[in-house]
């Protein structure tokens, strides 16, 4: 439903009803509202003779929805699966397969956000300056985690259920600028900027300060990140490395966080959260130049704030030289720690990863006539063309924040030749 009074009160309200198989009957169908209200300040009486202000516009907004895309197909049937080849039972002289129950939840339900936003439009100069500022908070509850149940309550002691909770709070602002504006000179800049801070709330079904979380790794580099209440997800769960009088990394020796005695492999009574892979603040920035038949435009975007765990670094040994029997390359970050074993949970491979990049550059020319009616315009673009930052790895930009030697994003140089005749 839309509604607008006098032109310049703008009403909106949204209610939708969505149904999946995927959760139980009781449960199927989620209904999610929302509602938006939008001020146009600049038609008001007493602005609408400014010419100095363009437009001048409060938002306001609010609303629900829903998330049913939660892994498992259908968590709330309950399921049979067939018994592993090693677990067959002897029968009648052959070995049959058996069928085991999974545990499930019939009560599970929809996962479910809520927005509030208010945000601001404004424009100066007929238009040559203008942009919008936002803040926002986002609530998401009912979020899936395996937890510990009592036994004989259903087909195992863990279950998957709707018991997690997280907050997002930031703000956003984008601007719009254009410095110069004449028949044959065109400057357009474009600005923009997000700061986030995202919590996890709740992860239990009642509150426990001893809960350590969900921790995410395997059994031969460790368990390196951490999805634990009053933190962001996916934080890395490391040991406090020792360093000596030169400040060199001491090899196995962390410091004593649980007070039980130090330790030299890593445990995780001795392992502390150390930052995690989200930016604090995004930046971008954006132009574009014209002169007569020439152009140029470049776009650069900036994180902060976002740290990257080197495993290939982790996993630079000496012992690991010769395992095939004869010397191999290795990477020079073991020239910085020299290690003989492997280290992998310790915080000194942990990097600030924030970056500055030169995404994409691009250069024209527009020929009117080259001969008769034919036209054309001349480009060259390099994208990926720069990445400042003291990140060690091959690139800073690492999904989920564990490096571990993906495959490079390439620089690419495009030459290119258009006609129109």
């Amino acid at each position: 439903m839309n509604y607008t009074l006098a032109d310049r009160y703008l009403l909106t309200f949204t209610l939708r009803d969505d149904g999946s198989s995927r959760f139980a009957k009781a449960n199927r169908w989620g209904l999610f509202p929302s509602a938006a209200f939008a001020w146009r300040i600049k038609d008001e009486a007493f602005l609408k003779n400014v010419n100095a202000i363009t437009e001048l516009k409060l938002r306001l907004g609010w609303g629900v929805t829903g998330q049913q895309d939660i892994g498992n197909d259908y968590p709330a049937q309950a399921l049979y699966i067939t018994s592993s080849e090693g677990s067959y039972y002897y029968i009648d002289g052959q070995y049959l397969p058996t069928l085991r129950p999974n545990a499930y939840d019939p009560n599970i339900k929809w996962e479910s956000t809520t927005t509030q936003n208010a945000g601001i439009d404004f424009g100066f100069a007929k238009d040559r300056i203008k942009g919008s500022v936002d803040i926002y908070k986002r609530t998401t509850k009912d979020l899936l985690n395996t937890v510990t149940i009592p036994s004989g309550s259903n087909f195992s002691n863990t279950l998957l259920t709707n018991v997690g909770s997280l907050e997002n709070k930031g703000f956003e602002v984008s601007l719009d600028l254009v410095p110069i504006s004449t028949q044959n000179m065109n400057l357009t800049l474009g600005f923009n900027f997000t700061y986030n801070k995202n919590t996890i709330t709740k992860l239990l079904m009642s509150n426990d300060p001893n809960y350590i979380g969900i921790l995410y790794g395997d059994a031969f580099t460790g368990q390196k990140q951490v999805t634990r209440v009053g933190y962001a997800p996916y934080s890395f769960f490391v040991n406090k490395q020792v360093y000596d009088a030169n400040g060199n990394p001491v090899e196995g020796l962390y410091v004593d966080l649980s007070g039980q005695g130090g330790t030299v492999n890593g445990n995780n009574d001795d392992k502390y959260i150390y930052h995690n892979p989200v930016p604090d603040y995004l930046l971008g920035f954006s132009a574009r130049f014209s002169y007569k038949k020439f152009d140029l435009s470049m776009s650069t975007r900036t994180s902060i704030g976002n740290y990257v765990y080197n495993q290939l670094a982790a996993g630079a040994s000496y012992d690991q030289m010769s395992q095939i029997g004869y010397w191999k390359n290795f990477p020079t970050f073991l020239s910085d720690t020299k290690f003989v074993k492997r280290q992998f949970t310790s915080d000194y491979f942990v990097s600030n990863a924030s970056y500055f990049k030169i995404d994409n550059l691009s250069a024209g020319y527009n020929f009117d006539k080259i001969y008769k009616s034919l036209g054309a315009r001349l480009s060259f673009t390099v994208q990926n063309l720069m990445t400042i930052t003291k990140y060690k790895g091959l690139d800073p930009e690492v999904p989920g924040g564990i490096d571990n030697n993906f495959y490079p994003r390439p620089r690419t140089f495009m030459l290119g030749i258009n006609l129109n005749f």
